[in-house]
């Protein structure tokens, strides 16, 4: 039992470790149910495509987004912002465990009904 107890404690180190320079996951992850891929660069880029055509939906810009947020806490990490032009905030969390899944939240301003998912790292 201690063996495995002192496993989890080094797992939860090195995935708490991936984290430690604030940098967000970079790669690509789809939204099943709505055929989105999210697409994370490694230049802090962030692209919405069409999961089953590639077609290009919207690039969130830094001129385009306001109040930027990496934030780092116990539950994992979470990159939040908001885009006017889209009238949504968004809220992508990687919770700290081993699963490459994202926890994405999307908060329109025109309504009380918010969209919560989990979505898939892209292979």
């Amino acid at each position: 039992m201690k063996k495995i107890f002192a496993v989890l404690i080094v797992a939860a180190t090195m995935v708490v470790g991936l984290f430690a320079d604030d940098k967000f996951p970079t790669g690509s992850w789809i939204d099943s149910r709505y055929d989105a891929e999210w697409r994370f660069g490694l230049d802090g880029s962030i692209e919405l495509y069409d999961a089953n055509t590639g077609k290009l939906y919207y690039t969130f810009s830094k001129s385009k987004i306001s109040n930027y947020k990496l934030t780092p806490s116990k539950d994992g990490l979470t990159l939040s912002f908001t885009c006017s032009e889209t009238g949504r905030s968004y809220k992508f969390t990687k919770p700290v465990s081993l699963s490459t899944d994202l926890i994405l939240e999307i908060d329109p301003v025109w309504t009380d009904e918010n969209y919560k998912t989990n979505i898939k790292f892209k292979k």
